[in-house]
């Protein structure tokens, strides 16, 4: 999911979000984008999103290519403080580079955008769990779990257009 369509099925999470923490008032939570293994904020950026969880990203050039340009930043950041005017131009070279091509970086539609709660309340989780701005195809309807979901990025994205 390229960055436009990305930010506008983050913005409707945002929006589901609050409406639904409206009306469990003994809850406090976040949204995560999540995969099978971790997660990360929803409002990460890509970068941070590529180093910590490099699954969430489509695999592509692109990829490849800010991953290399990560590693050496990284590499030339470790002796930042000895560093030569060529190593200093070449790390500012580095981080435009970085900065340009991270918007070309594409997370995979199938990521899914999770509550995570601060402040739980059982009882409100499992009645959470059957309201309807909440995704029943994923979120398990049992009180063994206390997992919501609202849904991929691709269902929040097609479900944000009933609303524009």
């Amino acid at each position: 999911m390229k960055k436009d369509r990305l930010q506008i099925a983050v913005k409707h999470a945002n929006i589901l979000f609050k409406k639904i923490m409206d009306k469990y008032d003994q809850l406090n939570g976040y949204l995560v984008l999540s995969s099978k293994t971790d997660q990360c904020n929803i409002s990460d950026d890509p970068i941070t999103i590529l180093k910590n969880l490099p699954e969430l990203i489509e695999d592509s050039d692109n990829k490849k290519y800010v991953l290399n340009l990560i590693e050496q930043i990284s590499q030339l950041e470790k002796d930042k403080q000895g560093m030569s005017q060529t190593s200093l131009n070449k790390l500012a070279k580095l981080t435009h580079d970085l900065n340009t091509f991270k918007d070309n970086l594409v997370v995979k539609k199938d990521t899914f955008v999770e509550m995570r709660f601060s402040k739980q309340n059982l009882e409100q989780i499992y009645e959470m769990q059957k309201d309807p701005l909440v995704s029943k195809v994923h979120t398990p309807q049992s009180q063994v779990s206390i997992r919501i979901v609202l849904g991929t990025l691709e269902e929040l994205y097609q479900d944000s257009e009933k609303y524009s």
